[in-house]
């Protein structure tokens, strides 16, 4: 019976390879399942507003239903990180923000920009700087005697690197003033402090500050008034040539089908023309500026370069990691070295007393060593208001080493079954848990996880054929269900197959 449970787990297994890698079930046609909208941050936020207003309205014109999935972090890079994961198939859209300019310059990741196809731009929300009503600034001019007036005008708004960091720096050098950030981190802790008076301008958005009362929009940053608020100046009517706005839109991994690109930019175009989009523009108070995307390619390369301009003035473009003096492997062999004598000299140089816990503490001891080396290349530019990159991992290693260290106390003298034999195969199951590691992302989840199981359970003395299979192939397909469909994680395929 078991033979029999075994070959159809191993039927259904390669039925899933078919599927997951030779699109298997997707249809001749494009589209032929619902197509992802990848957004970076939480529900609630701008960009994932506007992307679930885009998948609402879309239903009208759409074959197949545009879903929302929220992959939050790195201000950005989770998101991006996660459509490059993914096969150029045309069902992977990311949201995208003019933030990701920024983002990619300063964490200097893989992440590229020349990574995606920008496939359309919907909106344009124009920078605006704001104030507490109790300043009693009516102008731009009103902000300009103030700053005169005081030593060092503060201005506020959520993050160091921003597009509203970036667009203080802009209008300092237009207006002709000197003023200091501070990062408030967010939106709402910075809409806070300006209600506290705790600065002169608070950098943002329009719909940041809608429904509350006491604030005070001084200028937009556009070359026109926004129809929703139409008593609020821009900076150009002022005098001021100054124009930043907030452009959002969507991009698919580059190699998509020229057929997906198409229905896609052929959707969202439907999306905007429609009524329900011109009441979210007056509602959210964007600008609606559908660019296709030759259009769109060709803002974004024109803002690369300003941006980058104004990185480089905040100080943010800066080497945040030193260049190691001796070679990172070299560091490695030495510390793994040492570590496994001072183990050997606990047990007074006698190799047998050397037991399963000493292994497996002495190596997590010695990656945690390497860890905090790298650490310790890390710097950060003075001018930068950023918390240091090396607090959270070594925090994190310190205590692995204290964890570690107690293990190899309480295993002294510890006597464990093929002693003589076992050590060795742990250090082996190591070597194969990284090797895993690395080529699942090469040849992906589904074809390193069986064969990663069979060789550990052969490696522990299972000789059970059916159940090792069972165990192996069944646990993949246990996976797929749960992240893939039930939590829609998408594992990873593999780089080799995308």
């Amino acid at each position: 019976m078991k033979n029999y449970f075994a070959g159809i787990i191993l039927v259904f297994y390669f039925g899933l390879l078919g599927y997951l890698y030779l699109s298997l079930g997707h249809g001749d046609t494009y589209p032929a399942k619902p197509i992802s909208i990848i957004v970076h941050s939480k529900p609630g936020s701008a960009i994932d507003y506007m992307a679930r207003k885009v998948s609402e309205i879309a239903r009208k014109y759409s074959k197949v239903p545009f879903v929302i999935e929220n992959r939050s972090g790195t201000q950005g890079l989770v998101a991006m990180k996660h459509v490059l994961d993914n096969k150029a198939d045309g069902y992977t859209l990311l949201g995208v923000t003019k933030s990701f300019l920024s983002t990619v310059m300063v964490n200097k990741s893989k992440v590229k920009l020349d990574d995606f196809l920008f496939v359309a731009n919907m909106v344009s929300d124009p920078e605006a700087i704001i104030s507490n009503e109790d300043r009693d600034f009516n102008s731009i001019e009103d902000i300009i005697i103030d700053s005169k007036q005081n030593q060092k005008q503060v201005w506020i708004g959520p993050g160091t690197g921003s597009r509203d960091h970036l667009m203080a720096l802009k209008s300092w050098e237009v207006l002709k003033i000197d003023a200091s950030w501070i990062d408030y981190k967010s939106a709402p802790q910075s809409i806070l402090a300006l209600l506290r008076d705790e600065s002169a301008v608070y950098v943002g958005n329009p719909a940041d500050i809608k429904g509350k009362s006491g604030l005070k929009i001084i200028s937009i940053a556009s070359d026109n008034r926004l129809s929703s608020l139409p008593d609020i100046p821009t900076f150009k009517e002022q005098g001021y040539d100054l124009s930043e706005s907030m452009w959002r839109g969507f991009a698919f991994k580059k190699g998509v089908q020229d057929e997906a690109i198409e229905y896609v930019t052929k959707i969202l175009q439907d999306v905007v023309n429609d009524e329900e989009w011109k009441v979210y523009c007056d509602e959210t108070n964007v600008f609606s500026n559908f660019e296709k995307h030759i259009e769109f390619t060709q803002l974004i390369e024109q803002e690369v370069e300003e941006t980058n301009y104004y990185l480089n003035k905040a100080g943010l473009l800066a080497t945040y990691q030193e260049q190691s003096q001796i070679p990172m492997l070299l560091i490695l062999f030495l510390i793994v070295g040492i570590v496994f004598l001072l183990i050997l000299a606990f047990n007074k140089f006698i190799i047998n007393k050397i037991n399963y816990n000493q292994i497996i503490a002495g190596g997590i001891i010695s990656i945690s060593l390497f860890f905090y080396y790298q650490t310790m290349l890390f710097s950060i530019p003075e001018n930068a208001n950023v918390t240091n990159p090396a607090l959270i991992p070594r925090i994190w290693i310190i205590i692995l080493l204290l964890l570690s260290v107690i293990l190899i106390f309480n295993s002294k003298n510890k006597i464990e079954g093929h002693n003589k034999l076992m050590p060795g195969r742990v250090v082996i199951i190591i070597a194969f848990l990284i090797v895993y590691l690395i080529s699942m992302q090469w040849i992906g989840y589904f074809f390193t996880t069986p064969v990663f199981i069979l060789s550990t359970m052969y490696l522990l003395l299972y000789r059970k054929p059916a159940y090792m299979i069972i165990n192996a192939f069944g646990f993949v397909m246990f996976s797929y269900f749960i992240f893939n469909k039930l939590l829609h994680i998408d594992l990873p395929l593999g780089w080799l197959f995308i």
